[in-house]
């Protein structure tokens, strides 16, 4: 399989790390507090490659890493890649990073994912940005074409019969608002990261590995509220692949202290990624500064 220039040119931008036996790809910019960017799928760190050197210019450290099974890094056949499993590689790459307290952004089902982690590792959250993600997972289910990736057979079929050109249109269609921001190209190198390196296992053993059960609803918001961490939202205003109720959720359900609609579909980091990383590096500096006055009040 050929490696896409834009994928070159992302992993030359980036380390392989080895956690726990497992080499992580990690790409990083900048000096500052650690803005930590968590993805879903299809998609990987790459999804960030615009937005990184948008953060890092604002004076933050923006991180991205792939997990186990997704873009860059390993794929093993032997390790398990439901969302409490890929919680647990969250603070395993923080740990060995040895990152300080994150700003955490959540994107796609790295919602729950990240808030997982959050919700056992407080002290290592600054703040949770939420982007078209989904917290009431009890009421989720995959949109097309993501569903047929769970469906016994069809998924194997679909995901070896996946073309770049059928890719590009249902990028187009459902993932963005602006076609012209996602090329052939970028679909070539969004399918490589998937398919590389054994990626036709890992990838439907994520699409199995959902927890959707209201138990585990209930878990997310009652942790997310008790740690009582500063959230935002930024949410791209034309989202069509995870459904409108989600965002219902979260504003309903959350203290969050920004709401920010973004004119983009689902990808917000492909179409508007000046305009998000605006957004995440005003609210992470104004909590520094919020905790500098308080630092500094009188007694």
């Amino acid at each position: 399989m050929r490696k896409p220039r834009l994928v070159e040119e992302h992993e030359a931008e980036g380390k392989r790390i080895v956690v726990d036996g497992q080499h992580i790809f990690v790409r990083e910019a900048g000096e500052g507090e650690p803005v930590l960017f968590l993805h879903g799928v299809p998609s990987s760190s790459f999804l960030f490659r615009k937005m990184l050197p948008e953060i890092a210019a604002q004076g933050l450290r923006a991180v991205s890493f792939d997990f186990p099974g997704a873009g860059l890094s390993d794929k093993p056949r032997d390790i398990g890649y439901d969302w409490h499993e890929l919680a647990k590689w969250v603070g395993r790459v923080v740990d060995a990073l040895a990152l300080p307290p994150v700003h955490l952004v959540l994107h796609d089902i790295a919602g729950p994912i990240g808030a997982e982690w959050a919700i056992q590792n407080p002290v290592k959250v600054r703040s949770i940005t939420f982007t078209n993600t989904v917290m009431d997972v009890a009421h989720y289910r995959p949109a097309f074409p993501m569903w047929t990736f769970r469906v016994p057979v069809l998924r194997h079929v679909v995901f070896s019969t996946l073309n770049a050109a059928v890719a590009l249109k249902l990028f187009r269609h459902s993932g963005v608002k602006n076609p012209d921001c996602i090329d052939e190209d970028v679909v070539e190198s969004y399918l490589y990261l998937v398919r590389n390196n054994g990626g036709h296992h890992s990838f439907l053993e994520i699409m199995d590995g959902l927890d959707c059960t209201e138990q585990h609803r209930d878990y997310l918001r009652d942790g997310l509220l008790a740690i009582d961490k500063p959230m935002q939202l930024v949410w791209g205003e034309q989202e069509i692949a995870i459904p409108k109720a989600q965002l219902h959720y979260i504003k309903q359900v959350f203290p969050l202290r920004a709401e920010q609609m973004v004119d983009a579909g689902h990808f917000i980091q492909e179409e508007q990624p000046a305009v998000v990383a605006a957004h995440i590096t005003a609210f992470a500096k104004g909590i520094a500064q919020q905790s500098k006055r308080a630092t500094n009040a009188p007694p």
